[in-house]
C-alpha cells in the first residue's frame, strides 16, 4: 500500500488544528480533543494505519503547534502552548525522585539475584 501523501498529512493537519481544535462542541468553545483510530484513518484515506503514518502526522502537527498522543484507541490532540504549560518539577526534587528509584530498582535486582542463587543451591 502506498504512503499517505505529504498533501494528505498537511490537510490532515489542518483539519485537526484548524477544524476540529477551533470548532465548538460539547461546552466548550475551542480546545482539546480526542478522535479514535476509525476517525484518524478515515480523515487519512487509508485502509490501515501504519506506525510510520501516525509518526508522520505527529512530526507535523508538531511543527503546527499541535500535539497528537497516541493512546492506542484514541487520538489526544491538545496544542503545544498548553503541554509547555505544564509543571514542571523542581531540579533537586527530581534527582532525588530519580535517585531513590535507582535505588529501589538496584534492591529489587539484588533481591531476585539473590531468590536464584538460592534456588541453585535447592538443586
Amino acid at each position: 500500500m502506498a504512503a499517505v501523501s505529504t498533501d494528505r498529512l498537511k490537510e490532515v493537519v489542518q483539519l485537526l488544528w484548524e477544524g476540529v481544535y477551533e470548532a465548538s462542541f460539547r461546552g466548550k468553545s475551542r480546545g482539546r480533543f480526542a478522535i479514535t483510530r476509525e476517525q484518524l484513518r478515515v480523515a487519512l484515506k487509508v485502509e490501515r494505519l501504519h506506525t510510520s503514518t501516525v509518526r508522520a502526522l505527529q512530526d507535523r502537527a508538531l511543527r503546527k503547534g499541535l500535539v497528537i498522543i497516541d493512546l492506542d484507541d484514541l487520538f489526544a490532540c491538545v496544542e503545544t502552548n498548553v503541554v509547555r504549560g505544564y509543571r514542571r518539577p523542581p531540579a533537586d526534587l527530581f534527582t532525588r525522585l530519580c535517585d531513590q528509584y535507582v535505588k529501589a530498582t538496584e534492591d529489587e535486582a539484588d533481591a531476585s539475584d539473590e531468590e536464584i542463587e538460592e534456588d541453585d543451591d535447592d538443586a
